[in-house]
């Protein structure tokens, strides 16, 4: 069990379920809050193949945030490719795997969701986001609704205004440095999708 102190309050993560807990309530994660408009988006998809490349985005994650933290050294393409990436760009990794909460937006008490978003980044003065993909394709439009939906929570959370948005995609030599629009309003209608779509499951509303 993972657990974070932010602002007073306590979130937890129950790495075996998945699980996020804020305050002793479980809250749905995020990436659940995503398969409302996506489905499950590695549907026919054998089980050792979805294994093996969550073992492999894992392994690039968990280099990226050493070499970040630590300076930490790996024989990985992706991490050299990040470091490509870092040169040419001239951003500044802030923070990696970074805990957030998302709040409703009229009841700031109510908790929604948590997550955690892979980095923060600076780029001269202003802040941003970004998600790093090892997928064969980088799918945009999941980008878009996943990190304005991580926009949201971490301004909620930490209390500091995000600027840009970026989606990082490595995958052996790929190395891509993308923008993503901010769009507050794509976000609001999946959360709303998302309680819809549960209260339609919870009470057989169809």
């Amino acid at each position: 069990m993972e657990k974070w102190e932010i602002s007073g309050f306590t979130l937890e993560f129950d790495d075996t379920t998945h699980t996020y807990i804020y305050e002793g309530v479980i809250v749905p994660s995020i990436t659940q809050m995503l398969k409302v408009k996506f489905g499950n988006k590695y549907d026919g998809i054998s089980r050792a193949t979805l294994e093996n490349a969550a073992a492999k985005g894992t392994a690039v994650h968990e280099a990226i945030e050493r070499f970040c933290k630590y300076g930490e050294e790996s024989e990985l393409k992706e991490l050299r490719n990040f470091k490509f990436l870092q040169k040419h760009y001239g951003f500044e990794v802030k923070a990696n795997e970074i805990p957030v909460i998302l709040f409703h937006r009229e009841y700031p008490d109510l908790p929604l969701a948590a997550g955690r978003l892979d980095l923060v980044l600076a780029d001269g003065d202003k802040l941003g986001l970004a998600d790093i993909k090892r997928t064969a394709t980088l799918d945009k439009n999941y980008l878009a609704y996943q990190l304005n939906l991580y926009r949201i929570a971490y301004m909620q959370t930490y209390s500091e205004k995000i600027e840009f948005l970026k989606g990082i995609h490595l995958r052996d030599d790929t190395r891509k440095y993308v923008n993503i629009p901010i769009n507050e309003d794509i976000a609001w209608e999946l959360v709303d999708s998302y309680f819809i779509n549960k209260f339609t499951e919870e009470n057989n509303v169809y």
